[in-house]
């Protein structure tokens, strides 16, 4: 059984200590008047998740003209910022936090692969929001159909995962006819085709979509030098498109420091920032030798 240190020494067991911390996060939000949606983890409904599918950290959801008061919140409270939105993933979706007793968090600020505008499909999910037992805590979250789709279109953009396809297999391809049903009525309600698409194999239909690019290398895989490319065609203006450009030049401290344990010294940020200029070097090679 995996254990986890609780930051005071003693060992507790993983499962038991992210219930706990999905427990705690639904105080705080509560006590606070933050509304906050677990997405995935412990809670979900048996028919969405299989039994054995593990959980290591909490995932939420914050309403977004919330969200600043959220991370404020959880940083009064010792919670750690790991990375940032633009250094947490290519879509720049989520932050990570480490807490030295609860573990880590990913905070939300939308649900990659649904289209709809962030308060919009928040207050779509609050409406169908259910309560679930966690460590005797009740905490909320989507209903099964929404914590289905939910969980499909992360394994949509999860090229290569294992999990993912386990993930495909029990939500989508084991469902009853009734809850594919409601999967397919909720990716129109949050206009979720893209993502949909990227899962179903029929991603080439929306070429013209902005994300379209982003969304081949989050499914199909792709070079770093792709996804850079795509993150610079998805940025809405020319200043934002700029500012991705700039950042796809520099090296990703953050996630250089989740690699290293620590945070890197100015010697290996050199190291990495030259690396990633040998590797864009031998990627546009390569891609030009293709071509020819």
């Amino acid at each position: 059984m995996s254990m986890s240190s609780n930051g005071i020494g003693t060992m507790v067991p993983m499962t038991v200590q992210v219930e706990l911390a999905h427990a705690a996060t639904s105080v705080l939000a509560r006590q606070a008047g933050v509304d906050v949606i677990v997405l995935k983890g412990p809670g979900m409904d048996p028919s969405v998740a299989s039994a054995d599918r593990g959980s290591s950290d909490v995932d939420v959801l914050v309403r977004p003209d919330q969200l600043n008061r959220w991370l404020r919140l959880l940083a009064s409270h010792g919670w750690t910022a790991l990375d940032r939105f633009a250094t947490g993933s290519s879509f720049e979706h989520s932050q990570t936090f480490a807490h030295e007793v609860w573990g880590h968090m990913d905070v939300h600020r939308f649900v990659p692969g649904v289209g709809l505008a962030p308060e919009d499909a928040f207050d779509q999910l609050q409406e169908s929001c259910i309560e679930v037992p966690l460590a005797g805590v009740p905490c909320r979250l989507p209903d099964p159909a929404s914590q289905a789709l939910i969980l499909l279109l992360h394994a949509a953009r999860s090229h290569g995962s294992s999990r993912a396809q386990q993930d495909i297999d029990h939500a989508w391809t084991r469902a009853a006819p009734e809850r594919r049903a409601a999967i397919l009525s909720l990716v129109e309600k949050f206009d979720a085709h893209v993502g949909w698409a990227a899962l179903t194999g029929e991603l080439d239909k929306f070429a013209s979509d902005p994300a379209y690019r982003l969304w081949v290398v989050a499914s199909r895989g792709g070079s770093r030098t792709q996804e850079w490319r795509a993150r610079i065609a998805l940025a809405p203006t020319l200043g934002e498109k700029a500012k991705v450009a700039a950042r796809a030049l520099l090296v990703n401290t953050d996630h250089l420091a989740i690699v290293l344990g620590r945070r890197p010294t100015r010697a290996e940020v050199i190291q990495e920032f030259v690396g990633r200029f040998r590797l864009g070097f031998l990627e546009l090679t390569h891609r030009a030798r293709g071509r020819t």
